[in-house]
């Protein structure tokens, strides 16, 4: 039942969406039907040409026909013809993408039940097209029906997109188990890290994902420059068309929607592959071979060829990737894995932005014109063999400079390999091994851990010795025998320097010779509810290195205050009076001489003196026994 609603909210948002983009294609044609042409034009064509733009968007080709003297205007033969129209204004096609993603990521908040808002949207999207499609029949280069099924197969992929996005995000069910037997597979293969896997396939598409918005980025700058360079060139084309006001408006909103398009170009000619503006010309950094072209205003901001520069834009383009690796670099994964791993991910990364590339001038290509206007765009795999190239080699580079560590190399090339307090990740010359540069974490066979002392700035903070470090004792100048490592005699005056440092009291010695004398604490007395402790102090023992035989204790002498003598005296118990509790050590204590009263007078623990008197023939009985705490 849930999946049903879910279902039917999601058809009513996609049928809301279709209107939207319907909405931003039809009022603009209306106005300049009603204001420009003042109603000449029959509001079939009107409607029918702003409808099939829509379809356009949603990658579905049209044809417009050309009378025959229309084609003689043209420069054509005096026939009548038709021609394709099929370059998408990515523009109107983003506001669809956009909203069902959206709608396809809320969907994915409800789990399961989600997935039937993806089928439910491609429904709602696909109704709302076939009630405008009768409308642009006579426009539409495909059968009603195909053209329905595209835009609502559109609509429907990108809200499945959303949707998975969520999934993964909150690890869903079925996510996990396709991760699980993803896993299973490579592990069956002996293949090394399926453990690891679907974190490293989580950070290798935001690797892609942040590769592309670079480009993205850097096609956006470049775009804005050849605007500026061929403002000139631009602005003689929009006074050609000679324009009012109204009309002005329209071919700004017609650029506004085609300006992913020429994003997509400008990323296209920065890596080299350029795109072309009909059949034979092309726009390259190295060269620009152009012929006549629509007049379109922002076709004159096409940059010339920069000749033996142009390797600069392809350059610029690794150099982007190079930044974006080495900023992923940085990131915990990326430092803690093995470098076979992260090459690899971001060498998939690359195959990843290529792919993306790919799609992306496939749909940024497309006819704009008869005759030789019939291929217009960059060539899609030129462009996304030369994006996965110059990002993927971009992304091995960044990532290998970030993990590099220069503090290392420069140790060993100066022939002093010394940590400096941090961790191989961090570019500090530390690997995770152990627990000194060189040393044998092991302890030796005589049973003294002869790691246990070393540079303090060597020491790892993984691994090694547990020996704390105030117990640590002076190393020796020479080379240590028993492991092999290295020579120690530069330890010294680092040993000195973090003795004279440390405030807290210990010493570091750990020697025979040397004697550590800890500091003397005392505790603050505390109060409980039930009891009051004696302040008591931690006596100072000096420690010659080696552990001495615990001596024997002493049984302990509980004082008896006045009262509690006093009762005894009276009541005549023996072992109560003041040297009661005397007896030697070796004193046999009688168990038959106690009879049941007695023990229960003795393990009585209550101390009120009035019920002492009630239970006691004498009228009053000692208070339980008094411990002491004894500081050890």
């Amino acid at each position: 039942m849930r999946a049903v609603l879910t279902a039917v909210v999601a058809a009513i948002e996609a049928a809301a969406v279709a209107l939207v983009g319907l909405a931003v294609v039809v009022v603009p044609a209306v106005l300049l039907w009603v204001i420009t042409f003042s109603l000449a034009a029959e509001p079939g064509e009107v409607f029918g040409s702003a409808v099939g733009v829509w379809f356009l968007a949603h990658l579905v080709p049209l044809e417009f026909p050309v009378s025959a003297e229309a084609a003689v205007g043209l420069g054509l033969p005096q026939a009548a013809f038709e021609f394709p129209f099929s370059l998408a204004p990515l523009g109107i096609t983003l506001i669809t993408v956009a909203l069902g993603a959206r709608a396809g990521w809320r969907f994915g908040a409800r789990g399961g039940a989600g997935a039937g808002g993806v089928l439910g949207g491609g429904l709602g999207f696909a109704a709302v097209a076939a009630v405008v499609s009768p409308v642009a029949g006579g426009v539409l280069a495909r059968p009603v029906w195909a053209a329905v099924l595209a835009a609502a197969a559109f609509y429907a992929a990108s809200s499945l997109c959303g949707f998975v996005v969520r999934a993964v995000r909150e690890d869903h069910g079925w996510w996990r188990r396709l991760m699980r037997s993803v896993q299973r597979g490579i592990g069956s293969l002996g293949l090394p890290g399926d453990a690891a896997f679907p974190v490293r396939l989580g950070e290798t598409f935001r690797l892609a994902a942040a590769s592309l918005l670079a480009l993205l980025g850097l096609a956006s700058i470049g775009l804005a420059i050849a605007l500026v360079a061929g403002y000139v060139q631009v602005a003689t084309l929009s006074q050609a068309l000679q324009l009012d006001g109204l009309g002005a408006f329209a071919v700004f909103l017609l650029q506004l929607a085609l300006l992913p398009v020429f994003l997509i170009w400008a990323a296209s000619w920065l890596t080299g592959a350029g795109f072309s503006v009909g059949i034979g010309s092309s726009a390259t950094p190295f060269e620009s071979l152009l012929g006549p072209m629509p007049a379109l205003p922002l076709f004159g901001a096409i940059p010339q060829g920069w000749g033996s520069g142009g390797a600069l834009a392809p350059a610029l383009v690794v150099l982007v990737g190079a930044g974006v690796g080495a900023a992923f670099a940085r990131r915990p994964l990326l430092r803690r894995t093995s470098w076979t791993a992260a090459l690899s991910m971001a060498a998939a990364a690359g195959v990843i932005t290529g792919l993306v590339c790919t799609g992306a001038g496939a749909l940024a290509r497309g006819a704009i014109g008869p005759d030789r206007l019939a291929e217009a765009g960059p060539h899609p795999w030129l462009l996304g063999g030369l994006a996965a190239a110059e990002l993927g080699g971009g992304l091995l580079l960044g990532v290998a400079a970030g993990r590099w560590d220069g503090a290392r190399l420069r140790a060993v090339l100066s022939g002093e390999h010394r940590g400096s307090g941090g961790s191989e990740d961090s570019g500090d010359g530390f690997d995770r091994a152990g627990l000194v540069d060189g040393a044998d974490p092991a302890p030796s066979p005589g049973g003294e851990d002869q790691q246990a002392t070393a540079p303090l700035g060597s020491v790892r903070r993984a691994g090694g010795s547990r020996t704390p470090w105030w117990k640590l004792g002076p190393r020796d100048a020479k080379a240590d025998p028993a492991t092999g490592g290295e020579s120690w005699g530069d330890a010294s005056h680092l040993l000195a320097e973090a003795q004279s440092d440390r405030s807290d009291g210990f010493s570091a010695g750990g020697d025979p010779a040397d004697e550590s004398t800890t500091e003397e604490y005392t505790t603050e007395e505390y109060t409980t509810e039930e009891y009051t402790t004696e302040e008591y102090a931690v006596e100072t023992h000096a420690t010659d290195g080696s552990a001495a035989p615990e001596a024997t204790r002493e049984p302990e002498l509980f004082d008896i205050d006045a009262q509690d003598a006093e009762v005894a005296g009276e009541s005549g118990e023996p072992g109560h009076g003041a040297g009661g509790d005397t007896a030697g050590p070796g004193t046999p204590v009688d168990p038959t001489a106690l009879d049941e009263e007695e023990l229960l007078r003795a393990y009585s623990w209550d101390g009120s003196p009035e019920s002492a008197a009630e239970a006691s023939p004498a009228g009053r009985r000692r208070r339980g026994w008094s411990l002491r705490r004894r500081s050890r």
